[in-house]
């Protein structure tokens, strides 16, 4: 299992470097720095070509629906988010090897409480989201090749796999650092349940809630250094593919409907479970880093010793304002947590849009039957006038 988790961590990181979402390699690497400036030329590149494309379109074109100018705004929105994904990997590189470095560290402090054990099924989750992912693209070329409804679903394919990608590499952090977090969590537990508060304390507890304590920071710092590096990508991410969930569960309302082909409901269908399992995958583990935090301060106040010395319980009270005052909290460069509080307060605005959409649909819908109607009427009215005046000119 481990071999499987070693050769997992090596394919991803693959795959980060060919998706431009790793730091530069330094000088001295300067063959690797060549192929990875390169790589990120033909990214910008690409999406130079869909961002000028994507205007050129919306341009010349006339007569435009709701549905047209929303997808365009899609199709423009995913790829300027794509260069902000490229830039934010240029220009935080000092912050990624400082999270770098402080992952290595609190493994070295794990290790010292001989609590360094990797997630073992880090790597299957991982695999079966990009699977998931898999299966959505296969049922949207399908239902595209049977019924055309979207003509750009092939070019898009590489900038959606890139955020798909970049999801992929959150959430592989986040579950290290819950790992960690968790370990520290238990190893606290075991202090807390062979602790007995009317015994004095020994020199060997005090070191072991220092390096907890230690652990704690270094975690923390982890946590902060994080949202610092991926915060700006986080929150395009999010915006986007709400605002994608929300089209596409507005024309699958509308199709249904309409009566429209089954093709154009498996197409957004399969975009809505392939957004929805992304962004509710990160909210759940944003959410559990939160809970792991709050478990621990829990635990801490189970460690004062009335009979221990000052310095002890000094120390125990200092981790324990630490554990309030510093949260384990994946934030989008402090604009929103991501937690299940904020995923459940997006599923009501999600369903207050639809009903505000729905509303418009039906009165659009009843707008153009009562045109419709005037229409026929005045074409009535015109033939009639028109048989009179015939009428009138024969007599």
């Amino acid at each position: 299992m481990k071999s499987f988790e070693c050769l997992a961590a090596r394919c991803l990181q693959v795959v980060y470097w060919l998706m431009g979402l790793l730091p530069l390699p330094p000088g001295s690497q300067f063959i690797r720095l060549l192929f990875a400036l390169l790589l990120r030329c033909i990214w910008l590149l690409y999406f130079y070509i869909m961002i000028y494309s994507g205007i050129r379109f919306l341009w010349k074109e006339k007569g435009l629906t709701i549905s047209y100018i929303t997808g365009s705004a899609l199709f423009l929105g995913y790829s300027m988010l794509g260069v902000l994904l490229q830039i934010e990997s240029i220009f935080k590189q000092r912050s990624q090897e400082r999270l770098q470095d402080l992952r290595f560290q609190s493994q070295l402090q794990m290790q010292r409480l001989a609590m360094s054990r990797g997630c073992p099924r880090r790597a299957l989750r991982l695999f079966m989201l990009i699977a998931t992912q898999l299966v959505s693209d296969a049922a949207k070329f399908w239902a595209n090749s049977r019924a055309k409804v979207s003509p750009v679903l092939a070019i898009t394919m590489p900038q959606m796999w890139l955020l798909r990608i970049r999801y992929v590499q959150l959430l592989e952090q986040v579950i290290e650092m819950n790992q960690r977090a968790l370990q520290l969590r238990h190893s606290l537990l075991c202090l807390a349940d062979s602790n007995d508060i009317w015994q004095p304390f020994g020199q060997q507890e005090d070191r072991h809630l220092q390096t907890l304590r230690l652990t704690y920071d270094c975690i923390f710092e982890c946590y902060e250094t994080f949202s610092d590096c991926y915060g700006w990508g986080m929150l395009g991410l999010q915006v986007m593919c709400g605002f994608e969930f929300v089209s596409n569960a507005y024309w699958i309302i509308t199709e249904a409907y309409q009566d429209q082909q089954l093709y154009m409901l498996v197409y957004n269908s399969a975009t809505c479970f392939a957004m929805g399992s992304l962004i509710t995958s990160l909210f759940w583990y944003g959410d559990a880093s939160t809970q792991n935090s709050r478990q621990i301060g829990c635990l801490i106040s189970k460690l004062v010793k009335p009979l221990g010395s000052k310095r002890y319980n000094d120390l125990v009270c200092e981790f324990l304002l630490q554990t309030l005052h510093q949260r384990f909290v994946l934030t989008a460069k402090d604009f929103f947590s991501l937690n299940l509080h904020l995923l459940s307060s997006m599923c009501a605005a999600v369903v207050t849009y639809l009903v505000i959409l729905i509303q418009f649909m039906f009165a659009e819908k009843s707008s153009q039957v009562v045109s419709q109607k005037t229409r026929n009427r005045n074409f009535d009215r015109i033939e009639q006038t028109g048989m009179r005046r015939r009428e009138r000119s024969h007599l």
